[in-house]
């Protein structure tokens, strides 16, 4: 794995299921305590995507996701943080 790419981290589980369900991939998390820290590479989709859910209007079509992706992504990040 290259390791000269950018990372966006986040300790926000609701934007990491977000971000997964959008196609991102997580390439990292920590573990340290309460808080959890997700890695994603940091690609101008990825801004983007983070832009809409962090300011976007709540109306806005690309910030709805599928019960069941969402459901999917939780559960997937959840289970990574237990291994």
């Amino acid at each position: 794995m290259r390791t000269d790419q950018t990372q966006f981290k986040t300790t926000s589980l609701t934007l990491a299921i977000f971000l997964c369900t959008k196609g991102q991939r997580v390439v990292a998390m920590t573990k340290g305590g309460y808080k959890k820290e997700f890695a994603f590479i940091e690609t101008p989709a990825l801004l983007r995507l983070i832009e809409k859910y962090k300011f976007g209007p709540s109306e806005e079509s690309d910030l709805l996701v599928p019960v069941h992706a969402y459901e999917y992504a939780r559960n997937e990040l959840l289970d990574r943080l237990n291994e």
